[in-house]
């Protein structure tokens, strides 16, 4: 299951309004995110310059963040 939405601008709504809608929704999941911090799922970091993450690592991450329902309630 990937879990990922794309929400285009409706048809009956203006460039400013979908604007300000996407804002709306990213500022809704910040706040959540800021209120439920062990909801939210780490992103792994190294030290810049000292290699990458191995392709499993990597294929975890995204395959994580993907198929997982986190967020606001409804959203």
């Amino acid at each position: 299951m990937i879990r990922v939405h794309y929400r285009r601008r409706r048809a009956d709504e203006t460039y400013e309004q979908w604007r300000q809608r996407m804002l709306d929704e990213t500022s809704l999941f910040i706040e959540w995110g800021l209120k439920h911090p062990g909801s939210i799922p780490r992103i792994p970091t190294h030290l810049t310059g000292f290699g990458e993450f191995s392709g499993q690592v990597k294929k975890w991450f995204w395959e994580f963040v993907l198929t997982t329902d986190f967020g606001p309630s409804g959203w």
